[in-house]
């Protein structure tokens, strides 16, 4: 299968609950997952093969479940081309200033 690309933002939550302890672990996962990913101020970016991504999102869920959440609100956007999409593609028009 195509390499697929998918933005997600995991958004744990729970009375008296700071996500600021629980966000590092949950880029930890991505960090060790083995996959390409790019960490932004709003959104982590993970590219890989579709079963392997929705995975490492599963797993970063449960991270937040583990440090605590209630529950977990989780936002994905997959771009997904038969020929595969690559983060380094989506970047190259991309000048960061």
């Amino acid at each position: 299968m195509a390499t697929v690309t998918a933005g997600f933002q995991v958004l744990p939550n729970g009375k008296d609950m700071k996500t600021d302890g629980v966000i590092p672990k949950i880029v930890e996962v991505v960090q060790n997952s083995g996959l390409t990913y790019h960490v932004g101020p709003m959104e982590t970016v993970i590219e890989g093969d579709i079963d392997d991504v929705l995975s490492v999102i599963k797993t970063a869920q449960q991270v937040g479940i583990d440090e605590g959440a209630q529950e977990v609100l989780t936002n994905i956007k997959l771009h997904y081309r038969e020929d595969g999409v690559s983060i380094k593609e989506k970047l190259t028009h991309v000048k960061e200033g």
